[in-house]
């Protein structure tokens, strides 16, 4: 793009067709929205989860608008990287100038406009039906936090804003504890990625009781705001560790290029599907084996991270595997998602499900695929995929990634039977499950399916309930956002790991060298 300016893009105005203009105008009063700039968002979000643009003629009949209404110097760059992968996945035409992003954006805004306004009449004007999906389908990627937050890094890994250097909290600590009777003694402290490791002895061991029921009250003292401090047993006796949140300005990201470091590196086991989570509160690595695991659940709200830990774990087997070892089944109800995995030359069926039949029939297929490898299997006097590699049959592992749970369940019921089948058997014949939610339910996560789904990562989520589906126990109420998060693995501790920050060009990079 190297004739566009975010400053010309954000000074120029866009228009659509007259038939779409008026569409948008009829949508805004309907759903009771402001603008029709609210309209326009929807509209061009909807068309980029439908596919390649039909090669028509569009008139730019309709009424300009500004693109400050439309766009915001937070997000214009997360629209510009979305209209020219989408561009890319489904070899449409590339802009580089503004006549050519104003087309793009006009023929989006015109197809989006025209499918919303059937759905709309489809639903029987039913706005709480409507809503619902239009809701579902018009989510932007969680590719990245916005463009002021300290942990944001550029395409290397680095910070685009000087980190401001991390406080010494030590004697203010030592005051509040005492304060609350609780006597220690700082022996150091480490500085991670985004908290403060103090390393504290303790006077009297009977006073860890007493800590553990009094963090609200620490954490108030030490001037947290909302955010707690975390405590847990120190590596020799009577030491414990105080993880005390930092402000923003002194956070450190996990650049993209810490990730590509660790999947080059070290040993590539093919027998393996090693997932890369982040670093941990100290900046040492994070990682877990999903062959072993067998499936994982990666649960949290609007805004966590979660859609950028997804992507880690996508990019770290991508570039761990070869096409051969490899097969990636994904599902994406949301339709925005996984479109820059489009082209992959390892994808499941050639495609990514988006339509509640299609996934309903990738999911029949891969308990198919199951069953037949076991037959397989018996055939050989083998029971798991590993031990058939040894004799020569060259199957690849197939890691299934399902970006909202909740979704699916809700609008198939036949659709949890297959998951919990597959969840149960899958782990022998090389299927594996990744399972994501923004909305952690018991409803949504049922017991039969969290019985099997033993490794669990949980980013922030707004109660203590929440913490406990996802995890068995609270704490990913307190995270920090913005890829905080808590790992859980069978017969292990939660452990904390902030995650790797994923842009859309990585994803786009990483990809097109895949098999190649």
């Amino acid at each position: 793009m190297s004739q566009l300016d975010i400053q010309q893009v954000l000074s120029a105005r866009y228009v659509t067709s007259q038939e779409a203009d008026k569409h948008t105008d009829q949508l805004r009063q309907n759903l009771g929205l402001d603008t029709k700039a609210q309209v326009a968002r929807l509209a061009i979000g909807r068309s980029l989860a439908m596919g390649k643009l039909p090669d028509i003629k569009i008139d730019s009949s309709g009424m300009a608008i500004p693109a400050t209404s439309l766009f915001s110097s937070e997000n214009i760059g997360a629209w510009v990287g979305l209209l020219l992968t989408q561009a890319i996945s489904t070899e449409g035409p590339i802009f580089d100038n503004m006549d050519g992003l104003r087309n793009a954006i006009r023929a989006h805004w015109h197809r989006g406009a025209i499918a919303l306004w059937e759905e709309w009449k489809s639903s029987d004007e039913n706005y709480e039906k409507f809503i619902e999906a239009l809701i579902r389908r018009s989510e932007m990627p969680d590719f990245a936090g916005t463009a002021d937050d300290p942990a944001n890094v550029d395409g290397q890994g680095k910070s685009p804003v000087q980190v401001e250097e991390a406080q010494d909290l030590s004697a203010t600590l030592t005051k509040a504890l005492d304060e609350l009777g609780i006597k220690v003694q700082v022996k150091n402290s480490l500085v991670g990625p985004r908290l403060t490791r103090y390393r504290v002895l303790l006077m009297n061991l009977a006073d860890l009781g007493k800590l553990n029921r009094s963090v609200s009250q620490l954490s108030l003292a030490l001037n947290l705001g909302a955010n707690v401090v975390a405590v847990s047993n120190g590596d020799e006796s009577k030491t414990i560790f105080i993880d005390v949140p930092r402000p923003k300005s002194t956070w450190t990201a996990v650049g993209i290029e810490r990730l590509q470091e660790w999947a080059y590196g070290g040993t590539k086991d093919v027998n393996q599907l090693a997932l890369y989570a982040g670093v941990d509160v100290t900046g040492n690595d994070v990682t877990l084996d999903l062959a072993a695991a067998p499936h994982l659940l990666v649960g949290g709200t609007t805004g966590s991270g979660k859609s950028v830990c997804l992507h880690s774990f996508i990019l770290s087997l991508l570039m761990r595997h070869k096409p051969e070892t490899l097969q990636l089944a994904l599902i994406d109800p949301k339709q925005v998602e996984f479109a820059a995995y489009a082209k992959l030359p390892n994808l499941y069926r050639g495609e990514i499900a988006t339509e509640i039949p299609q996934s309903r029939e990738m999911l029949t297929e891969l308990v198919i695929e199951m069953d037949t490898r076991y037959s397989a299997f018996n055939k050989l006097g083998v029971s798991s995929i590993g031990d058939a590699r040894k004799k020569g049959q060259n199957l690849p592992y197939i890691v299934v990634f399902i970006e909202e749970l909740a979704d699916l369940l809700m609008q198939d019921e036949n659709i949890e039977p297959l998951i919990a089948r597959l969840a149960q058997k899958a782990r022998a014949a090389g299927i594996h499950l990744v399972l994501a939610t923004q909305r952690p339910d018991a409803k949504t996560f049922s017991g039969l399916i969290r019985s099997n789904i033993p490794a669990r990562v949980a980013l922030t989520v707004r109660t203590g309930s929440e913490s406990r589906i996802i995890l068995d126990e609270t704490g990913a109420d307190n995270l920090l956002g913005s890829g905080d998060m808590l790992l859980r693995l069978p017969g292990e501790p939660a452990k904390r790991a902030h995650g790797v920050f994923v842009r859309l060009e990585n994803v786009v990079n990483i990809v097109s060298g895949v098999g190649k």
